[in-house]
């Protein structure tokens, strides 16, 4: 059954029909229901599939991101205090905050992140990808396991000062949060995993051989620890859970994009790849596979009190306080009323694209410009050393949730 027939009621993030390729079913609901009540995801949410809606609503103050606790809605609640110190973390992401003390806590990662410039990035990023790309045999490898699964667990790392060698035990445990705040409905047997998960990579975090080599390397997780602002720090516990923000959000999104991204651009002649080689047009056509290859589809906000919204089709949406609602960014970065040719991968695209991949508002992804540029030495890498890499004739392995949307394996070869 093609995804645009789908039916919006039997909608999961976790149901393969919708995971192979969501984009006719996306369209079909920005067209007949941009606003929809779906009341079997996490006890009920509102999802929203325009543009308009999507960014009105990122940037909405009576709406909270206090959302640690929607994944865990569809247990009983007598079963969700089994796994209450999961958000003991969780709720120190500063993705999770709002007001004064979001508007704290992003001053002073910002003033860590502030050494860290594009010219600090480049050439550890280029090492670590010639390494991995130096290791692939150019007839046949497979694109997800041997370069863009490692790739973003070991910048990351480098990044924080810790072992760039622990990057497996970095995606495996981001990945089982992952699948957690992608998914609509997990096993339990996987929130058991996700606990223990969450719980190595604290204690890896802040561990005394991690604290003492990111202070001997000047590495991201001890510039938090020493970070001062008005007379404002942050606190041990909140060290580690932005540390583990990083690597959640940022491991996933770059291999995703990574996959998606090459993916796309078999179908695009090698001579319009070029532009991923030169700086002034390289910007434009990442910004083009942001749109198009989105790895993250939603953000999530809950309600902070009653109040109606207005959809962008008229529709009255009557919220109420802890309602979740869902922003589906890939549908919104293929809205037709804000992109021409909306589902066509144009790597010229015009500046600003506005693509709402990183979010909007005082909440964009304070990550974005790590994402950017290992995605542009990535690409651009792949793409020197075989100008004629191809993706040839597969079964799609797919990802097992639609919130992290990407390829598990994906063959390529760089040789004719």
């Amino acid at each position: 059954m093609p995804s645009g027939s789908l039916p919006a009621d039997g909608f999961s993030h976790n149901r393969v029909q919708y995971i192979e390729d969501p984009f006719p079913f996306y369209a079909l609901m920005r067209e007949q229901s941009p606003a929809h009540w779906a009341r079997e995801i996490f006890g009920g949410a509102w999802l929203m599939f325009r543009h308009e809606d999507c960014a009105r609503l990122m940037q909405d103050e009576r709406l909270s991101n206090a959302r640690a606790d929607v994944p865990l809605r569809f247990l009983p609640p007598e079963q969700r205090d089994e796994f209450a110190d999961l958000l003991g973390i969780y709720g120190r992401w500063l993705a999770f905050h709002d007001g004064k003390e979001h508007t704290r806590g992003r001053r002073l990662v910002n003033r860590g992140y502030a050494p860290f410039t594009d010219e600090h990035f480049e050439p550890r990023i280029q090492r670590i990808v010639d390494e991995l790309l130096d290791r692939v045999d150019p007839a046949g490898f497979d694109l997800i396991a041997d370069f863009a699964f490692p790739l973003p667990a070991m910048v990351i790392a480098d990044v924080l000062g810790v072992p760039v060698g622990v990057h497996q035990d970095l995606n495996r445990w981001t990945d089982d949060i992952a699948h957690l705040f992608g998914s609509t409905s997990v096993p339990v047997e996987h929130l058991y995993r996700t606990r223990e998960s969450t719980r190595q990579l604290a204690a890896f975090l802040a561990s005394e051989s991690s604290a003492r080599l990111s202070r001997a390397k000047g590495g991201l997780l001890h510039r938090l620890r020493q970070i001062e602002v008005r007379g404002s720090r942050l606190s041990e516990p909140d060290v580690v859970a932005q540390a583990a923000l990083l690597l959640f959000a940022g491991v996933a999104s770059i291999r995703y994009l990574i996959g998606n991204s090459v993916h796309a651009l078999d179908s695009v002649p090698a001579t319009e790849r070029e532009l991923l080689l030169n700086p002034p047009t390289a910007r434009p056509a990442v910004e083009e596979l942001l749109r198009v290859c989105t790895p993250v589809s939603f953000v999530g906000r809950v309600a902070g009190s009653d109040f109606d919204y207005t959809a962008s089709d008229g529709t009255v949406v009557p919220l109420r306080e802890g309602q979740p609602l869902l922003l589906y960014i890939a549908s919104a970065n293929r809205d037709p009323d804000v992109f021409d040719r909306p589902d066509e991968l144009v790597l010229d695209r015009p500046l600003p694209n506005r693509h709402l991949t990183f979010g909007i508002g005082r909440h964009l992804c304070f990550g974005d410009p790590l994402v950017r540029q290992t995605t542009r030495i990535a690409l651009s890498t792949l793409y020197t050393r075989w100008p004629e890499l191809t993706v040839p004739p597969q079964e799609a392995d797919w990802n097992n949730n639609l919130g992290f949307h990407g390829f598990t394996s994906l063959r390529v070869t760089g040789e004719d």
